[in-house]
């Protein structure tokens, strides 16, 4: 019996030493709620989220009696790692979540959100306009009080958030006002029908402690962050909940921007920082130095984290490092990175038709899916994989069916701008009834497909094909959003779902370009080809302010001719020729234009 006694004090003691270890080494975090609640209204905030991968910005009412009495939660949750998606969930305990596309940039500035809740249906909106509703039988068991809450927060759910990284810390989410409405239907002043009232706004001049209480010491099974009360700062007519670690707390910025990633795209190099940036070290050229390359431009881009580097001499063949000097932050003081190594990630290429496995490793000739990040040319944001051992009707391909990628918000494939068509491959494999889950589909910032309900237009365990044709890519990467309609049940199988797709090119763009470089008289210009590196086809493009006589030759990097491309007389514009490489061994070549007096070259790269 002693012994058994010591031995639960000793177990005793090492969870408390692990306790203590990981509250001295978690972020601190902050959350700001309601003295009162409140049964039902009309709720808006006004704010900035803050931007970075792995953590959130929330406004949202929740039942804190919970679990006395049950789950209630409706939420506008603006993660950092997407800038045009708001999560927007009703939680019953089951989760009713929608990815919502926007239009607008959510970390760039401050913008209104809210959302009814009655008990007939919960809506939500931005900047004053309904954008999605819900009424389906969850509705009517939101029906017990909530407090309004705002928090920041880094959760640990990966598949999610994204990735923590903890050199993006401190982050900053700023609040500008919070309202209230309550639920009158038929004799109200604002809202849906006028049945809401108006009953308070706070514009944040000051912490009103009749209204509001900060949350300390606070922290949940997956969340990472522990909320303190110094992180919810009330500063210049804003409420600043504070994302930082354990020992720079409060609204402060102690730490220096570091690199996060920098990715070459022909001629320039996109670099990413860990935070906001003083536009005028950031856009110092001589504070980036790259061996053999010349830097001749930087751009910091208006997320102000993101720096775009117009450079010469850069071979796609090989590997660089970058050297990061002397950039500052926006803080005040501002903290000065003195020098940083960060290596480039190459392109690499893609040939089309491309038929990617969304939701497993290679099959046949469709590519392994992967997750999205500057190192791949394609690759998903968010979900999680299930396989049935069912089989698969309308189709030759089953296996390519069974799996599924469940909970998707998006895809990303890096492509050469021009005209593309997409097929997406679908079956569902869970659900058996219409109306369980149906999601609208985006392509680049338009709906393609509203409301997609695969079991209502094949059945179960059913091959399922549609084609969005004509889609335009203008910024180098082909983007798919996907939103739930109905959301269906628990975690594994729930929201949109891909199985798998294929890309196809159907044209380039000719001036693959910015669209303000214009041509002077007299001159030529021959683009990077694509792909390149390539096989075995690539596709040449240049530009012409004269007519005249062209040749486009290549040669080995000894000055041998190995294929003469074109050779004849061209017109003045943008013209582009398709070439294979035939027998050709894999290796450097270089691409030679002569235009009347005029002479361009370029390195290609064929790798076989």
């Amino acid at each position: 019996m002693v012994q058994k006694k010591t031995d639960m004090i000793k177990h005793s003691a090492l969870v408390y030493l692990l306790l203590v270890a990981w509250l001295l080494g978690a972020e601190r975090g902050a959350e700001l709620r309601t003295l009162d609640s409140l049964l039902y209204g009309k709720f808006e905030a006004r704010y900035k989220p803050a931007q970075g991968e792995g953590l959130v910005s929330s406004f949202f009412v929740y039942n804190d009696d919970y679990p006395n009495t049950p789950w209630v939660e409706i939420d506008v949750e603006l993660l950092g790692r997407f800038k045009q998606v708001v999560d927007m969930n009703a939680m019953t305990p089951g989760s009713h979540l929608r990815t919502h596309y926007v239009p607008i940039i959510t970390h760039l500035d401050f913008f209104e959100y809210g959302f009814e809740w009655t008990p007939d249906y919960v809506a939500w909106f931005i900047n004053g306009e309904e954008v999605y509703r819900q009424t389906a039988d969850h509705v009517a068991d939101l029906n017990h009080p909530v407090k309004i809450m705002m928090n920041i927060w880094n959760p640990v759910f990966d598949d999610w958030v994204g990735f923590w990284d903890e050199r993006v810390l401190p982050r900053f989410a700023y609040y500008d006002w919070v309202r209230y409405a309550s639920y009158t239907p038929g004799s109200g002043d604002t809202g849906t029908n006028n049945d809401f009232t108006h009953q308070w706004q706070d514009d944040f001049s000051e912490f009103d402690t009749t209204r509001w209480e900060k949350s300390d010491n606070h922290t949940w099974n997956g969340n990472q962050s522990i909320f303190i009360t110094e992180n919810a700062v009330f500063d210049d007519g804003h409420l600043i909940l504070c994302l930082t670690d354990d020992e720079h707390i409060g609204y402060q910025d102690q730490t220096k921007p570091y690199g996060l990633w920098a990715r070459a795209k022909g001629d320039s190099i996109t670099v990413r920082f860990s935070e906001e940036l003083d536009p005028e070290t950031s856009q110092t050229v001589n504070n980036y130095i790259i061996t053999g390359v010349s830097v001749l431009s930087a751009t910091l881009m208006p997320n102000q984290c993101t720096v775009k580097l117009n450079v010469s001499g850069l071979m796609l063949d090989s590997t660089y490092n970058l050297m990061l000097l002397g950039i500052k932050d926006d803080a005040q003081p501002p903290n000065t990175q003195m020098g940083q190594w960060l290596q480039i990630d190459m392109p690499q290429p893609l040939f089309f038709p491309l038929m990617i496995n969304n939701a497993g490793g290679a099959y046949n000739e469709y590519l392994p899916d992967q997750l999205w990040s500057s190192v791949v040319e394609y690759g998903h944001m968010n979900g999680n994989y299930q396989v049935t051992d069912q089989g698969i009707s309308n189709t030759n391909q089953e296996d390519l069916y069974r799996s599924s990628l469940n909970r998707v918000v998006s895809y990303k494939v890096r492509v050469p701008n021009g005209v593309y068509s997409a097929t997406i491959k679908l079956s569902e494999n869970h659900y058996a009834e219409a109306g369980e889950r149906s999601f609208d589909i985006f392509a680049e910032d338009s709906m393609w497909i509203s409301a997609l309900d695969v079991y209502a237009l094949a059945g179960q365990f059913t091959a399922f094909d549609t084609t969005l044709s004509g889609i335009r890519v203008d910024d180098g990467i082909l983007d798919f959003y996907f939103s739930a309609v109905d959301y269906g049940e628990g975690y594994d199988y729930s929201g949109p779902f891909l199985n798998a797709m294929v890309i196809e090119q159907d044209s380039l763009f000719s001036l693959e370009t910015d669209p303000d470089i214009i041509l002077r008289k007299d001159q030529i210009h021959l683009f990077e080809n694509y792909p390149n590196p390539f096989n075995p086809t690539t596709t040449f493009r240049y530009s012409l302010s004269n007519p005249g006589e062209s040749k486009l030759t290549l040669y080995t990097v000894t000055g041998q001719q190995v294929s003469q491309i074109i050779k004849g007389y061209s017109t003045v514009g943008n013209h582009q020729v398709v070439w294979s490489s035939g027998d050709l061994s894999s290796g450097l070549y270089i691409a030679r234009l002569v235009h009347n007096t005029d002479i361009k070259t370029k390195k290609i790269l064929l790798v076989k």
